[in-house]
Formats: structure tokens, sequence, C-alpha cells
């Protein structure tokens, strides 16, 4: 019973601002845009998958997630594994590495701008006669890839880092007693114990790739170049020109999609540890 009602503000909140208008924006989704309480059920559903931005948006985000994600976890494990056999620079890189996550977004996008703006270091240095809009341009994705890992990898190489001085190293000397090589005793202790930290790993970068859109919105506005336009983007827009039907029915389209996702993964999860 305390336990309730300790919890009940945070229970009250995610309900009241979360849940609850959630649930009842299905009203919004069902019905006609100019018309309110005409009933079209899944008429916008359907407008807003043949829709060009909205499947441009959606290609999008699975090409930043398909790019993100597994640089996002294989760079960490690299370094982790390189400090790991490093105790003295642990403490202090580990520390480094957090900063990029308490920056706050304003100063992060700053400094970006600087960087990358058609004012910035970059064209002063290299282009200061025929200066590029790099925001503008293909290099784009591979701006936002490269911000989206300096500010990640931090914290996923700190978890890893985590997982990997949990692994007791009795595990590696009788391996090594019995003639396993570092490839060897990679492949059969070190993955197969991180395991667990692997698969948080990937469902926080995941979370984190949806969660990009400020610094993307922040360092080129609304209508971005068209290799970085969001699916938050198309809702943002919709949000802004009031129809909050086609809101409505992507949020839910872009939930069902999340949720099948997760779900595949925590499925995938379980049935590999059956065979680790």
């Amino acid at each position: 019973m305390t336990l309730l009602v300790l919890a009940l503000p945070s229970l009250v909140g995610l309900l009241g601002f979360y849940v609850i208008p959630f649930v009842l924006s299905i009203s919004l989704a069902v019905v006609d845009n100019s018309v309110l309480w005409n009933f079209v059920w899944m008429q916008n559903f359907k407008e807003v998958l043949s829709s060009g931005a909205f499947q441009t948006a959606l290609k999008n985000t699975g090409i930043f997630m398909a790019l993100c994600v597994p640089l996002n976890m294989v760079m960490p494990l690299f370094i982790a594994l390189l400090l790991n056999s490093t105790k003295s620079l642990r403490t202090s890189f580990g520390v480094i590495a957090l900063i990029p996550l308490v920056i706050p977004t304003g100063s992060t996008v700053h400094f970006w701008q600087s960087l990358f703006g058609l004012n910035g270091l970059i064209n002063s240095l290299l282009f200061p006669d025929n200066p590029v809009n790099w925001l503008n341009t293909d290099y784009a994705r591979w701006i936002i890839v490269f911000i989206f890992i300096w500010k990640n990898a931090g914290y996923n190489m700190v978890l890893f880092l985590a997982g990997l001085t949990s692994i007791p190293k009795e595990y590696y000397e009788c391996a090594s007693l019995e003639g396993a090589g570092s490839m060897r005793r990679f492949f059969m202790i070190t993955l197969v114990y991180l395991t667990p930290t692997a698969f948080l790993v990937l469902v926080m970068s995941i979370i984190n790739s949806f969660k990009s859109f400020k610094e993307i919105y922040l360092l080129s506005g609304e209508y971005p170049h068209s290799s970085i336009y969001m699916l938050q983007h198309y809702m943002n827009n919709q949000f802004g020109a009031s129809n909050y039907q086609k809101l409505a029915s992507a949020s839910y389209i872009l939930s069902i999609f999340i949720i099948a996702m997760v779900l595949g993964l925590f499925l995938g999860q379980n049935k590999a540890s059956r065979y680790l």
C-alpha cells in the first residue's frame, strides 16, 4: 500500500499526460478533417500511408536507424574492450565520454552550427571562396549520424564497460589453460555474457534514435534537406497545419511500428538466451 501511495503522483502524471490523451486521440484519427464527427474510419490512415512526405520521412527514419544503431553498438563495444584492458584510463575516460549527455541541446546545436554552418569553421578553413551549406546537401545525413553517435556512444560504452567488468576473470583463465585463443574467448565468453547488456544497449539506441529530432529540428528547421526529413518532421508539420487527424493517424502508425519492433526484439532475445 505504501508503494502504491508513493507511486501515485507518477501514475497520475503518466495517465493524465500520456496514456489517456493517446487513447482519446483515436477519435481524431477516424473522423474527417473538415467535418468533425463525420467518421471516415481508416481513410486517414490510408492517406497518411500513401502520402509522399510520409513515405520519405519513413524511409529516412529507417535509414537513419539502420546507420546509427549498429554503429552506436559496435564503436562503444570496441572502446569498452580497450578500456577494460587499461584500468588506469577506465574512470577518467568514462567521465569524459558522458559529457555530451549533460551539455544542453541548445549549446550542442550552436557548436555544430558554428562547425558545419555556411559561415562555419569548416568552410572558413577549407572552402573560404566557395562555402558549402553542409546541412543542405547529401552530407546532411552523415552529419546527423555523427552527432547522434557523438552524443550517445559514451553512455553505451559505460554500459558495455560495466558488463565487461562483471564477467568473472576465472572464465578467461580456464579458457586460456584449455588453449583457447583471444578470438575464441571473445566469441565464447565475452559476447555470451554481454548478451543482456547488448540487448539493453540495442533497445536504448533504438529509443534514442527516435529522440534525435530536437537536434535535427534546431539545426535545419521545419523543412530540412530531403535526406534528413524524419517522421517527427512530418508529424510536427501536420500539427503546425492544424491537421490533427493526420497527426493522430501518423502517431498511431509510428506507435504500432515501435511496439512491433520492441516485441520482436524481446522475443528474439528470449529465443537467443535459450541457446547461450
